[in-house]
């Protein structure tokens, strides 16, 4: 996503607080954009000129989130140790923001709107892999076209598992999380790297 501006940022931000307090009381369905901007102190006007409708809202509201877990400010990925490194760190990023936010998420599985955040943090793992597996000369010219079913198939696999993890359902902490999930890491990083070499 690209850079946006200070007060954007900031009218983002107010609305999305706004709508997460005003979770708390109803349910998203019943909530309506002049609620939803009279609790941000945001004219109307204002709102409709960044946003469509409030399912537009938020979809861009949880997109930004995404964006802020800080997926470009990862370093440079052209070795196995640097790569796994990365995903670690996009992992670790990503069940932070859950947990934090795991009251405001718990409402969307309620009202199936959990989807959509999902979905959108999917396509993000999937871009930032792609991404960061083909700047990679040697795993692009080794794996060619195999490489968005590659990325798809781990940003799915991860975005379910946090899903899951996300419905507080008999889950476990971030930290016996995390212990899981980085061999799992390390057994794809060493797949990939493997096939270059092979």
């Amino acid at each position: 996503m690209k850079k946006m501006d200070v007060r954007v940022r900031k009218t983002y931000q107010m609305l999305g607080e706004a709508l997460s307090e005003l979770l708390k009381e109803k349910s998203f369905e019943d909530l309506t954009v002049l609620e939803i901007c009279e609790k941000a102190g945001i004219h109307r006007a204002t709102f409709y000129k960044h946003f469509v409708d409030k399912y537009d809202f938020l979809s861009k509201n949880l997109t930004v989130s995404i964006d802020e877990m800080s997926f470009g400010k990862l370093e440079p990925s052209l070795t196995q140790d640097a790569y796994r490194r990365n995903v670690n760190r996009i992992i670790t990023n990503v069940m932070a923001y859950v947990s934090q936010n795991s009251e405001f998420l718990h409402t969307l599985h309620s009202e199936h709107y959990s989807s959509v955040f999902f979905d959108i943090l999917s396509n993000a793992v999937c871009a930032f892999m792609l991404e960061r597996l083909s700047g990679n000369e040697k795993i692009r010219a080794a794996l060619g076209t195999q490489l968005p079913m590659i990325a798809n198939y781990y940003a799915g696999a991860a975005v379910s598992l946090i899903k899951w993890w996300s419905k507080g359902e008999d889950t476990c902490t971030v930290q016996e999380f995390l212990e899981f999930v980085q061999p799992r890491i390390r057994e794809f990083t060493e797949y990939l790297f493997e096939k270059i070499e092979a």
